[in-house]
Protein backbone atom coordinates (compact mmCIF):
# COMPACT_ATOMS: atom_id res chain seq x y z
CA UNK A 1 0.00 0.00 0.00
CA UNK A 2 1.07 3.44 -1.11
CA UNK A 3 1.98 5.09 2.06
CA UNK A 4 2.33 9.20 3.85
CA UNK A 5 3.81 10.76 6.71
CA UNK A 6 4.79 9.10 10.08
CA UNK A 7 2.57 6.59 11.88
CA UNK A 8 2.44 8.38 14.91
CA UNK A 9 3.11 12.59 16.79
CA UNK A 10 6.25 13.27 18.17
CA UNK A 11 5.12 15.62 21.15
CA UNK A 12 7.85 18.42 22.07
CA UNK A 13 5.72 18.42 25.87
CA UNK A 14 3.81 15.93 28.20
CA UNK A 15 0.16 17.17 28.84
CA UNK A 16 -0.77 18.68 31.88
CA UNK A 17 -3.05 15.83 33.05
CA UNK A 18 -0.37 13.78 34.86
CA UNK A 19 2.93 14.12 35.58
CA UNK A 20 5.80 12.23 33.10
CA UNK A 21 6.85 9.56 35.82
CA UNK A 22 3.02 8.19 34.92
CA UNK A 23 3.20 8.20 31.28
CA UNK A 24 6.03 5.03 31.41
CA UNK A 25 5.72 2.12 29.50
CA UNK A 26 3.08 -0.63 31.66
CA UNK A 27 2.85 -2.86 28.38
CA UNK A 28 5.32 -4.91 26.85
CA UNK A 29 6.33 -4.03 22.90
CA UNK A 30 5.50 -6.48 20.62
CA UNK A 31 9.09 -8.71 19.64
CA UNK A 32 9.27 -11.21 16.62
CA UNK A 33 6.56 -12.79 14.56
CA UNK A 34 2.92 -13.64 16.01
CA UNK A 35 0.22 -14.55 15.01
CA UNK A 36 -3.30 -13.98 16.09
CA UNK A 37 -7.01 -13.89 14.62
CA UNK A 38 -7.72 -10.01 15.12
CA UNK A 39 -5.09 -6.42 15.10
CA UNK A 40 -6.37 -3.10 15.99
CA UNK A 41 -4.31 -0.66 15.48
CA UNK A 42 -4.22 2.42 17.80
CA UNK A 43 -5.07 2.00 21.75
CA UNK A 44 -7.37 5.08 22.22
CA UNK A 45 -11.09 5.39 22.57
CA UNK A 46 -12.06 4.03 19.29
CA UNK A 47 -9.64 0.91 19.53
CA UNK A 48 -10.40 -0.21 22.62
CA UNK A 49 -13.80 -0.04 22.44
CA UNK A 50 -13.04 -2.55 19.18
CA UNK A 51 -11.26 -4.72 20.96
CA UNK A 52 -13.73 -5.01 24.02
CA UNK A 53 -17.00 -5.77 21.82
CA UNK A 54 -14.92 -7.90 19.58
CA UNK A 55 -13.82 -9.66 22.75
CA UNK A 56 -17.45 -9.48 23.77
CA UNK A 57 -19.10 -11.03 20.12
CA UNK A 58 -16.71 -13.65 20.20
CA UNK A 59 -14.62 -14.53 23.77
CA UNK A 60 -12.38 -17.67 21.65
CA UNK A 61 -10.39 -14.49 19.34
CA UNK A 62 -6.88 -13.72 20.03
CA UNK A 63 -6.94 -10.20 19.88
CA UNK A 64 -3.69 -7.68 19.87
CA UNK A 65 -3.78 -3.76 20.13
CA UNK A 66 -0.54 -1.97 18.99
CA UNK A 67 -0.51 1.31 20.17
CA UNK A 68 2.44 3.54 18.81
CA UNK A 69 3.31 5.53 22.57
CA UNK A 70 2.68 4.68 25.44
CA UNK A 71 -1.37 4.47 27.54
CA UNK A 72 -2.21 8.21 27.70
CA UNK A 73 0.42 10.37 26.62
CA UNK A 74 -0.95 10.40 23.05
CA UNK A 75 -4.34 12.16 21.82
CA UNK A 76 -6.60 10.35 24.21
CA UNK A 77 -4.99 11.43 27.19
CA UNK A 78 -4.37 14.96 25.38
CA UNK A 79 -7.64 16.24 24.78
CA UNK A 80 -9.59 19.01 26.78
CA UNK A 81 -11.87 16.38 28.83
CA UNK A 82 -15.55 16.70 27.30
CA UNK A 83 -17.77 13.95 26.66
CA UNK A 84 -20.51 15.22 25.01
CA UNK A 85 -23.69 13.36 23.96
CA UNK A 86 -25.52 15.69 22.18
CA UNK A 87 -25.28 15.76 17.90
CA UNK A 88 -23.99 19.27 16.98
CA UNK A 89 -23.49 17.67 13.72
CA UNK A 90 -25.26 15.07 11.39
CA UNK A 91 -26.63 14.12 8.22
CA UNK A 92 -29.94 15.84 8.60
CA UNK A 93 -32.33 16.86 11.73
CA UNK A 94 -33.64 13.52 12.21
CA UNK A 95 -30.43 11.58 12.28
CA UNK A 96 -28.99 14.41 15.13
CA UNK A 97 -31.75 13.09 17.48
CA UNK A 98 -31.26 9.42 16.83
CA UNK A 99 -27.09 10.35 17.18
CA UNK A 100 -28.23 11.84 20.62
CA UNK A 101 -29.87 8.57 21.36
CA UNK A 102 -26.88 7.01 20.74
CA UNK A 103 -24.47 8.94 22.50
CA UNK A 104 -26.18 9.09 25.74
CA UNK A 105 -26.79 5.28 25.37
CA UNK A 106 -22.59 5.13 25.17
CA UNK A 107 -22.16 7.93 27.66
CA UNK A 108 -24.11 5.84 30.43
CA UNK A 109 -22.39 2.66 29.92
CA UNK A 110 -19.29 4.45 29.95
CA UNK A 111 -20.60 6.18 33.50
CA UNK A 112 -21.54 2.88 34.62
CA UNK A 113 -17.89 0.90 33.96
CA UNK A 114 -15.20 3.32 33.20
CA UNK A 115 -15.94 7.13 34.73
CA UNK A 116 -14.51 6.09 38.04
CA UNK A 117 -11.50 8.43 39.41
CA UNK A 118 -11.96 10.33 35.98
CA UNK A 119 -14.92 12.18 36.37
CA UNK A 120 -16.11 15.48 37.89
CA UNK A 121 -19.38 15.02 39.32
CA UNK A 122 -22.37 17.78 38.55
CA UNK A 123 -19.77 19.93 36.07
CA UNK A 124 -21.79 21.48 33.63
CA UNK A 125 -20.78 22.13 30.24
CA UNK A 126 -22.39 25.04 28.21
CA UNK A 127 -21.47 26.68 24.86
CA UNK A 128 -20.49 30.47 25.25
CA UNK A 129 -20.69 33.41 22.66
CA UNK A 130 -18.76 36.83 22.81
CA UNK A 131 -20.07 38.30 19.93
CA UNK A 132 -22.87 38.84 17.82
CA UNK A 133 -22.07 36.55 15.48
CA UNK A 134 -21.10 33.87 18.11
CA UNK A 135 -24.36 34.91 19.39
CA UNK A 136 -26.44 33.70 16.15
CA UNK A 137 -24.93 30.82 15.83
CA UNK A 138 -25.98 30.00 19.07
CA UNK A 139 -29.72 30.81 17.78
CA UNK A 140 -29.19 28.38 14.98
CA UNK A 141 -27.79 25.50 17.20
CA UNK A 142 -30.72 26.31 19.33
CA UNK A 143 -33.21 25.50 16.62
CA UNK A 144 -31.22 22.13 15.52
CA UNK A 145 -31.39 20.97 19.40
CA UNK A 146 -34.77 21.65 19.76
CA UNK A 147 -36.21 20.46 16.46
CA UNK A 148 -34.22 16.93 16.97
CA UNK A 149 -35.57 16.42 20.62
CA UNK A 150 -31.91 17.72 22.02
CA UNK A 151 -31.77 19.58 25.69
CA UNK A 152 -30.85 22.91 26.08
CA UNK A 153 -31.30 25.90 27.86
CA UNK A 154 -30.53 29.52 26.87
CA UNK A 155 -28.53 32.10 28.84
CA UNK A 156 -28.18 34.68 29.41
CA UNK A 157 -25.16 37.74 30.08
CA UNK A 158 -25.93 37.71 33.78
CA UNK A 159 -26.01 33.87 33.59
CA UNK A 160 -23.04 33.39 32.17
CA UNK A 161 -21.11 35.58 34.78
CA UNK A 162 -22.96 34.12 37.36
CA UNK A 163 -21.16 30.67 35.88
CA UNK A 164 -17.66 31.68 35.03
CA UNK A 165 -17.23 34.63 37.01
CA UNK A 166 -16.34 36.49 34.16
CA UNK A 167 -18.02 39.79 31.85
CA UNK A 168 -16.84 38.48 28.61
CA UNK A 169 -19.97 36.33 27.01
CA UNK A 170 -22.83 37.42 26.13
CA UNK A 171 -24.90 34.25 26.06
CA UNK A 172 -24.71 30.63 26.29
CA UNK A 173 -26.46 27.50 26.03
CA UNK A 174 -26.71 25.35 28.94
CA UNK A 175 -26.19 21.74 27.77
CA UNK A 176 -27.50 19.03 30.45
CA UNK A 177 -26.08 15.76 30.20
CA UNK A 178 -22.33 16.20 29.00
CA UNK A 179 -19.77 15.51 31.29
CA UNK A 180 -16.01 16.70 32.20
CA UNK A 181 -13.36 13.97 32.83
CA UNK A 182 -9.40 13.84 33.31
CA UNK A 183 -9.08 11.82 29.75
CA UNK A 184 -5.47 10.54 31.33
CA UNK A 185 -7.43 8.46 33.50
CA UNK A 186 -10.48 8.11 31.78
CA UNK A 187 -8.03 6.02 28.56
CA UNK A 188 -6.07 4.16 31.89
CA UNK A 189 -9.21 3.28 33.29
CA UNK A 190 -10.22 1.54 29.74
CA UNK A 191 -6.80 0.08 29.19
CA UNK A 192 -7.32 -1.63 32.26
CA UNK A 193 -10.89 -3.37 31.70
CA UNK A 194 -9.35 -4.80 28.30
CA UNK A 195 -10.55 -8.79 28.52
CA UNK A 196 -7.98 -11.59 28.90
CA UNK A 197 -7.79 -12.15 25.46
CA UNK A 198 -6.90 -8.85 24.47
CA UNK A 199 -3.17 -8.31 24.63
CA UNK A 200 -1.97 -4.35 24.42
CA UNK A 201 1.94 -3.76 23.34
CA UNK A 202 2.91 0.40 23.88
CA UNK A 203 5.44 1.80 22.11
CA UNK A 204 4.58 -0.93 19.00
CA UNK A 205 3.62 1.72 15.77
CA UNK A 206 2.50 -0.54 12.98
CA UNK A 207 4.99 0.76 9.97
CA UNK A 208 3.78 -0.99 7.43
CA UNK A 209 0.61 -2.94 6.25
CA UNK A 210 0.12 -5.74 3.72
CA UNK A 211 -1.56 -8.46 2.36
CA UNK A 212 0.16 -11.83 3.15
CA UNK A 213 -0.21 -15.28 2.46
CA UNK A 214 -3.57 -17.52 2.84
CA UNK A 215 -5.89 -14.29 3.17
CA UNK A 216 -3.97 -12.56 5.87
CA UNK A 217 -2.87 -8.69 6.47
CA UNK A 218 0.96 -8.55 7.50
CA UNK A 219 1.57 -5.76 10.34
CA UNK A 220 5.47 -4.98 10.92
CA UNK A 221 6.36 -2.89 13.97
CA UNK A 222 9.99 -1.96 14.89
CA UNK A 223 11.05 -4.90 16.93
CA UNK A 224 7.93 -7.57 15.71
CA UNK A 225 4.93 -8.45 13.45
CA UNK A 226 2.06 -9.75 13.22
CA UNK A 227 -0.44 -11.82 10.54
CA UNK A 228 -4.35 -11.71 11.01
CA UNK A 229 -7.32 -12.04 9.08
CA UNK A 230 -8.74 -9.38 10.18
CA UNK A 231 -6.92 -5.18 11.02
CA UNK A 232 -9.15 -2.35 12.41
CA UNK A 233 -7.39 0.96 11.44
CA UNK A 234 -8.00 3.04 14.81
CA UNK A 235 -5.04 5.42 14.74
CA UNK A 236 -7.25 8.41 12.98
CA UNK A 237 -5.01 10.28 10.37
CA UNK A 238 -2.14 8.69 10.80
CA UNK A 239 -3.80 5.72 8.78
CA UNK A 240 -2.35 7.52 6.03
CA UNK A 241 0.87 6.07 6.80
CA UNK A 242 -0.14 2.61 6.13
CA UNK A 243 -2.03 3.57 3.26
CA UNK A 244 -5.29 4.24 4.38
CA UNK A 245 -7.48 7.47 4.12
CA UNK A 246 -5.12 10.35 2.80
CA UNK A 247 -7.58 11.17 0.21
CA UNK A 248 -10.40 12.29 3.20
CA UNK A 249 -8.87 13.06 6.63
CA UNK A 250 -5.77 15.47 7.25
CA UNK A 251 -4.08 15.65 11.01
CA UNK A 252 -4.39 18.85 12.66
CA UNK A 253 -2.50 20.16 15.94
CA UNK A 254 -4.24 21.17 18.74
CA UNK A 255 -3.31 23.56 21.54
CA UNK A 256 -4.04 23.54 25.22
CA UNK A 257 -2.75 24.80 28.39
CA UNK A 258 -3.28 25.37 32.04
CA UNK A 259 -2.63 27.46 35.20
CA UNK A 260 -0.95 26.70 38.04
CA UNK A 261 -3.67 25.67 41.25
CA UNK A 262 -5.16 28.53 41.69
CA UNK A 263 -5.84 30.12 45.56
CA UNK A 264 -8.91 28.79 46.88
CA UNK A 265 -10.78 32.23 47.14
CA UNK A 266 -9.79 32.99 43.56
CA UNK A 267 -11.09 29.70 42.10
CA UNK A 268 -13.88 30.47 43.57
CA UNK A 269 -14.77 33.71 41.61
CA UNK A 270 -14.22 31.81 38.53
CA UNK A 271 -16.40 29.05 39.54
CA UNK A 272 -18.77 30.65 42.12
CA UNK A 273 -21.53 27.79 41.44
CA UNK A 274 -19.28 24.55 41.14
CA UNK A 275 -16.82 23.16 38.27
CA UNK A 276 -18.45 24.58 33.93
CA UNK A 277 -16.63 23.27 30.45
CA UNK A 278 -17.59 26.22 28.13
CA UNK A 279 -17.41 25.12 24.00
CA UNK A 280 -17.00 28.04 21.57
CA UNK A 281 -20.11 29.30 19.42
CA UNK A 282 -17.15 29.20 16.78
CA UNK A 283 -15.26 26.49 15.89
CA UNK A 284 -12.21 28.30 16.06
CA UNK A 285 -13.05 29.90 19.79
CA UNK A 286 -11.56 29.35 22.67
CA UNK A 287 -12.53 26.45 25.10
CA UNK A 288 -12.29 26.20 28.92
CA UNK A 289 -13.10 24.06 31.79
CA UNK A 290 -12.30 24.30 35.55
CA UNK A 291 -9.94 21.31 36.59
CA UNK A 292 -10.49 18.83 39.62
CA UNK A 293 -7.11 20.47 41.39
CA UNK A 294 -8.36 24.10 41.37
CA UNK A 295 -6.97 25.13 37.90
CA UNK A 296 -8.52 26.84 34.79
CA UNK A 297 -7.10 24.75 31.17
CA UNK A 298 -7.61 26.57 27.69
CA UNK A 299 -7.96 24.91 24.55
CA UNK A 300 -7.66 26.91 21.23
CA UNK A 301 -5.38 27.77 18.05
CA UNK A 302 -4.77 24.73 15.19
CA UNK A 303 -1.63 23.98 13.74
CA UNK A 304 -1.20 21.78 10.05
CA UNK A 305 -0.26 18.56 10.28
CA UNK A 306 2.96 19.59 12.30
CA UNK A 307 3.43 20.72 16.12
CA UNK A 308 4.32 24.76 16.56
CA UNK A 309 6.40 26.22 18.96
CA UNK A 310 6.41 28.18 22.42
CA UNK A 311 5.06 31.03 20.62
CA UNK A 312 1.59 29.31 21.25
CA UNK A 313 1.89 29.58 25.08
CA UNK A 314 1.59 33.70 24.48
CA UNK A 315 -1.41 33.20 22.31
CA UNK A 316 -3.12 31.18 24.86
CA UNK A 317 -2.24 33.12 27.57
CA UNK A 318 -3.90 36.34 25.43
CA UNK A 319 -6.87 34.41 25.18
CA UNK A 320 -7.20 33.50 28.74
CA UNK A 321 -6.72 36.94 30.19
CA UNK A 322 -8.91 38.69 27.79
CA UNK A 323 -11.74 36.71 29.68
CA UNK A 324 -10.37 36.38 32.85
CA UNK A 325 -7.80 39.43 33.63
CA UNK A 326 -7.24 38.11 37.43
CA UNK A 327 -5.13 35.51 36.35
CA UNK A 328 -2.33 37.66 34.99
CA UNK A 329 -0.34 36.97 37.46
CA UNK A 330 -0.43 33.14 37.64
CA UNK A 331 -0.33 32.52 33.47
CA UNK A 332 0.28 29.09 32.47
CA UNK A 333 2.14 26.50 33.80
CA UNK A 334 1.89 24.05 30.92
CA UNK A 335 0.95 23.78 27.52
CA UNK A 336 0.66 21.44 25.03
CA UNK A 337 -0.37 20.37 21.91
CA UNK A 338 -2.50 17.25 20.51
CA UNK A 339 -3.48 15.84 17.48
CA UNK A 340 -6.97 15.27 15.84
CA UNK A 341 -8.25 13.87 12.51
CA UNK A 342 -10.15 16.27 10.47
CA UNK A 343 -12.64 15.29 7.36
CA UNK A 344 -13.85 17.59 4.96
CA UNK A 345 -16.65 17.66 6.09
CA UNK A 346 -17.26 16.32 9.80
CA UNK A 347 -18.26 12.97 8.22
CA UNK A 348 -16.46 9.62 9.63
CA UNK A 349 -14.26 7.37 6.99
CA UNK A 350 -15.72 4.64 8.44
CA UNK A 351 -16.31 0.70 7.36
CA UNK A 352 -14.69 -1.98 5.51
CA UNK A 353 -12.02 -1.64 2.95
CA UNK A 354 -10.78 -4.73 1.41
CA UNK A 355 -11.52 -8.09 2.97
CA UNK A 356 -10.54 -8.39 6.33
CA UNK A 357 -9.41 -4.49 6.75
CA UNK A 358 -11.67 -2.55 8.44
CA UNK A 359 -11.15 1.14 9.27
CA UNK A 360 -12.70 4.34 11.52
CA UNK A 361 -11.08 7.69 11.11
CA UNK A 362 -12.19 11.34 11.51
CA UNK A 363 -13.18 11.89 15.19
CA UNK A 364 -13.32 15.56 13.78
CA UNK A 365 -12.40 16.36 17.88
CA UNK A 366 -15.32 14.78 19.24
CA UNK A 367 -13.04 11.15 20.04
CA UNK A 368 -14.34 10.24 23.06
CA UNK A 369 -17.93 9.14 22.84
CA UNK A 370 -18.36 9.46 18.86
CA UNK A 371 -15.08 7.25 19.08
CA UNK A 372 -16.34 5.09 21.49
CA UNK A 373 -19.83 4.77 19.40
CA UNK A 374 -17.93 4.19 16.26
CA UNK A 375 -15.56 1.74 17.38
CA UNK A 376 -18.36 -0.45 19.06
CA UNK A 377 -19.81 -0.42 15.49
CA UNK A 378 -17.02 -1.30 13.77
CA UNK A 379 -17.05 -4.59 15.52
CA UNK A 380 -20.49 -5.62 15.10
CA UNK A 381 -19.83 -5.53 11.24
CA UNK A 382 -16.96 -7.15 11.22
CA UNK A 383 -18.85 -10.08 12.95
CA UNK A 384 -21.79 -9.96 11.22
CA UNK A 385 -23.49 -8.70 14.31
CA UNK A 386 -26.14 -5.87 13.84
CA UNK A 387 -24.47 -2.26 13.79
CA UNK A 388 -25.65 1.27 13.42
CA UNK A 389 -26.09 3.19 9.76
CA UNK A 390 -22.91 5.15 9.74
CA UNK A 391 -23.11 6.59 6.54
CA UNK A 392 -27.11 7.74 7.10
CA UNK A 393 -26.77 8.84 10.33
CA UNK A 394 -23.15 10.91 9.91
CA UNK A 395 -22.71 11.26 6.12
CA UNK A 396 -19.83 10.48 3.86
CA UNK A 397 -17.11 12.48 4.41
CA UNK A 398 -15.71 15.02 1.21
CA UNK A 399 -12.90 14.01 -0.73
CA UNK A 400 -9.97 16.55 0.11
CA UNK A 401 -7.11 17.47 -2.87
CA UNK A 402 -3.42 16.09 -2.80
CA UNK A 403 -1.11 18.50 -1.06
CA UNK A 404 0.46 21.18 -1.78
CA UNK A 405 -3.13 22.54 -3.06
CA UNK A 406 -4.70 20.91 0.66
CA UNK A 407 -2.15 22.95 2.57
CA UNK A 408 -3.26 25.81 0.87
CA UNK A 409 -6.57 25.51 1.27
CA UNK A 410 -6.37 25.33 4.69
CA UNK A 411 -4.17 28.20 5.38
CA UNK A 412 -6.86 30.19 3.21
CA UNK A 413 -10.22 28.78 5.45
CA UNK A 414 -8.48 28.77 8.43
CA UNK A 415 -7.31 32.62 7.71
CA UNK A 416 -11.11 33.59 7.05
CA UNK A 417 -12.42 31.35 9.87
CA UNK A 418 -10.17 32.68 12.33
CA UNK A 419 -11.37 36.89 11.24
CA UNK A 420 -14.73 35.29 11.91
CA UNK A 421 -14.16 34.13 15.14
CA UNK A 422 -12.97 37.56 16.10
CA UNK A 423 -13.23 37.35 19.72
CA UNK A 424 -14.68 33.75 20.14
CA UNK A 425 -10.92 32.81 19.98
Amino acid sequence: MSTSGSPYPVYQSTCGWTDTPSLRRTHPRLKGAQTCDAVIIGAGYTGIAIAKQLASQMPELDIRILEAETIGSGSPGRNSGFVLEHAFTAASTATAGALYEHYKTTQDEMRATVFQGAYTPEARIFKGAATQRGEKKLVALAQLLEKSGQPFEWMGYDRMRSITGSRYYRAGLNLPGNSLVNPYALISNLAHSLQKQITLYEESPATRLSRGASDKWFIATPEGSLQAPMVFLANNAFATSLGIGNAYSVKIFTYAGVTPPLPPDLFAALAPEGHWGLLPAHRLGSTLRTTDDGRLLIRGFYGYEHEDNDSTRGYLEQSLFSRFPELRHYGLEKWWGGTTSLTANGAPLWGQFEKGLFASIGCNGVGILKGTLLGKQLANLATGQPSMDVQRLMGRPGWMPPEPIRHIGFNMVSAVERRLAGAER
